[in-house]
């Protein structure tokens, strides 16, 4: 076995991998393809000489040494991570880095950006994008991130932490004008529905379900219930990202569901509509987690106040 320091990307790709069981998670926190994490972790066992993950038909697998270099290993890179995000925090107060959702990001939180760089140009704000959620404990990098949560996360202690609700979700079809056009009824309207392409989207499975099945309990109309009755709501084209679905319908390919939040801009601009007014809210909405006490603290309280205001303001 080669004695020499390994490899420090292979390393940090390894304990990644061993974290997730799953290569193309890794990649997703590295910042790198599926492929390429594979490789680095195949040059660190080749450094060391030995096995460390074995891959199956079921996902990945710790070897015997495999498990003994992680649990070695992983105490030692997380706290050389803390050490260097500490420094970095230390030499710039004003300097702070925001993780969150893409479709998020898009949608929401970089329409709103130039406001808070207006009222704080001081702050140095980095964004960075994952559809995994934030450990905050191994992502010692992040000082604020939104992601979803249940409410109920909300009173719970959290040490060094602090969670606050910032938007719910609220689901409900989305469509281009034209689709449904003349439908003066919701009886009418979702009998158009049942006409339509149902598009789907990874982020919400089983949303069109969900929502046809709520909507008919708070409905109460025979009419509707019949209609909604004649829509298979597991047919229809998926994609990977709200994004994609949402240019789907207003392309006309059909009719998705998305979070009403996402949809304001488009919806101003006529290029997609809201056909029904009802919208189903989930068990999960947007929480804001944030550190607390940080050599950062001032900016990280600034964001979050500046946070609050905007989802006031949207749901104004």
């Amino acid at each position: 076995m080669n004695t020499d320091l390994p490899p420090l990307n292979g390393l940090r790709s390894f304990v990644e991998a061993a974290r997730e069981l799953s290569f193309s998670r890794a990649a997703r926190r590295l910042g790198v393809t599926a492929g390429a994490a594979s490789r680095l972790v195949r040059k660190l066992e080749e450094h060391l000489g030995v096995r460390l993950l074995e891959r199956t038909a079921h996902g990945l697998v710790l070897t015997a040494h495999g498990e003994l270099y992680f649990r070695d290993v992983v105490g030692p890179l997380t706290a050389v991570a803390a050490a260097t995000r500490r420094l970095a925090v230390a030499r710039n107060p004003n300097r702070l880095v925001v993780a969150c959702y893409p479709t998020f990001a898009a949608r929401w939180l970089l329409p709103r950006w130039s406001r808070f760089f207006d009222r704080h140009p001081e702050i140095d704000v980095q964004l960075a994008t994952s559809l995994a959620d934030i450990d905050f404990a191994r992502d010692d990098a992040i000082d604020v991130a939104i992601r979803l949560g249940d409410d109920r996360e909300l009173g719970r202690p959290s040490p060094g932490l602090v969670r606050e609700k910032l938007l719910d979700v609220e689901t409900t079809p989305v469509a281009a004008p034209p689709v449904f056009a003349g439908c003066r009824s919701d009886a009418r309207r979702m009998a158009r529905l049942a006409e339509q392409v149902l598009v789907h989207s990874k982020p919400l499975p089983q949303e069109w379900r969900r929502w046809l099945a709520a909507f008919v309990r708070a409905s109460g109309d025979a009419a509707v219930a019949r209609a909604a009755a004649a829509i298979d709501a597991r047919r229809g084209p998926e994609f990977e990202t709200l994004n994609l679905s949402f240019q789907a319908a207003a392309e006309g390919i059909g009719v998705a569901v998305g979070i009403a939040a996402f949809i304001g801009d488009e919806v101003e601009a006529g290029t997609l509509a809201f056909p029904f007014a009802f919208r189903r809210r989930g068990r999960l909405n947007f929480h804001v987690v944030a550190r607390i006490g940080g050599a950062n603290a001032r900016a990280v309280g600034h964001y979050r106040r500046w946070l609050a205001e905007e989802a006031g303001l949207s749901r104004a």
